[in-house]
């Protein structure tokens, strides 16, 4: 089964078996104009394209997340709107688009709207504790002072950039030149988070820290930020996002190097179909059915799965039709290269028969985001 969000179909990726690489070794070459930052041509969005009333918290295109305190609602998408080749000097296809469908006109101390990018220990530790630069481009309905804020996997090490969206509805290219980060402090340089990115729309006075300079504390903006989520802040558009090792910015490149490089970058955190068609069996049980899997790339850690899409699923097998009416949860065996999952709730199941999907179009994803 193809997945329709993707730009354009590509191969499976490698497993990292014997002879082969791994999703991580794609960012293991040291290069001053290395891209860090995974799908920053917002090409990839393995989950859909379009997020009515998003949630906080909620992982949308592929390695961004959506966050907020507060009464702010956006609908979040993949959007066609881009800076021209001539502006850019090379060609994007899409953008990550925030639009605004209920304002907040009075941010509390503690509200927040940011687009988070979770860099990984691993790649982070390539330009930790040297200066880097983070550069994309922004088209915003609201000109203003917006903020860049980083923060360690303990939130106790900050810095915010500042930056000037000057002219509304107009792609701008900015830039975040960024110091050496500190040894001190709770720092993953491992396989959890290495580095929280926000791009910040809107934040409380509890947020708030001082610009350019890594500082104690848990900050994502400055007192300058405009309030990004105000009436009349009717869309927020990124793309073309880069973070390399340096004191200048570099001319934006994929992180994968290429587009399949890409897509193996995405699926160490999130795989959609890793059981396309879901076949399992009974394996001598008439309530439960098995379904082996087997992770397209190696992922992060052992992964979260899930059935797609979340009705109840129908599966057929010694000439019957069975539907699942208990939950799906993952067994012990699954790890960073497959496994195996279980569906309860059934009755009658021929022990040790096959089973299989019913036409009812579903297929098992396998979560490992940070």
């Amino acid at each position: 089964m193809s997945n329709p969000n993707l730009v354009r179909k590509v191969s499976d990726s490698p497993t990292g078996g014997a002879g082969e690489i791994s999703s991580a070794d794609v960012l293991s070459t040291s290069s001053k104009n290395k891209n860090y930052i995974i799908n920053g041509s917002m090409a990839f969005a393995q989950r859909g394209i379009s997020f009515a009333a998003i949630a906080n918290n909620t992982y949308f295109l592929d390695r961004y997340i959506y966050s907020k305190v507060g009464t702010t609602v956006h609908t979040a998408s993949r959007d066609a709107d881009i800076p021209s080749v001539a502006e850019a000097g090379r060609l994007f296809e899409n953008s990550l688009r925030l639009n605004l469908t209920t304002p907040d006109t009075s941010i509390a101390t503690g509200d927040r709207v940011d687009i988070q990018h979770r860099l990984e220990g691993y790649n982070f530790a390539n330009v930790a504790q040297k200066p880097f630069a983070i550069s994309f481009w922004v088209k915003a309905t609201l000109p203003g002072i917006y903020c860049v804020g980083l923060r360690n996997s303990g939130t106790d090490r900050s810095f915010v950039g500042e930056y000037t969206i000057n002219t509304a509805n107009t792609w701008e290219k900015k830039i975040i030149l960024v110091p050496a980060s500190p040894s001190s402090g709770t720092w993953n340089y491992t396989n959890g988070v290495g580095l929280l990115i926000s791009f910040t729309l809107a934040a409380g006075t509890d947020l708030q820290g001082t610009p350019n300079t890594w500082q104690t504390g848990n900050y994502i903006a400055t007192s300058n930020q405009v309030n990004g989520v105000n009436t009349g802040a009717t869309d927020f558009r990124i793309t073309g996002i880069m973070l390399n090792e340096g004191t200048t910015a570099a001319p934006f490149q994929l992180a994968g190097r290429d587009f399949a490089g890409e897509l193996a970058l995405c699926q160490r955190y999130y795989q959609r179909g890793v059981n396309k068609g879901v076949v399992g069996h009974a394996d001598g049980s008439t309530t439960v059915i098995a379904f082996p899997f087997r992770n397209q790339v190696i992922m992060r850690a052992a992964p979260v799965i899930s059935i797609i899409p979340g009705s109840t699923p129908v599966f057929r097998g010694s000439g019957i039709n069975v539907a699942g009416v208990g939950s799906i949860f993952q067994n012990s065996g699954s790890d960073i290269y497959g496994g195996w999952t279980q569906i309860t709730g059934f009755a009658g199941l021929g022990a040790g028969q096959s089973y299989h999907d019913n036409g009812t179009n579903i297929w098992m994803d396998a979560d490992a985001e940070l």
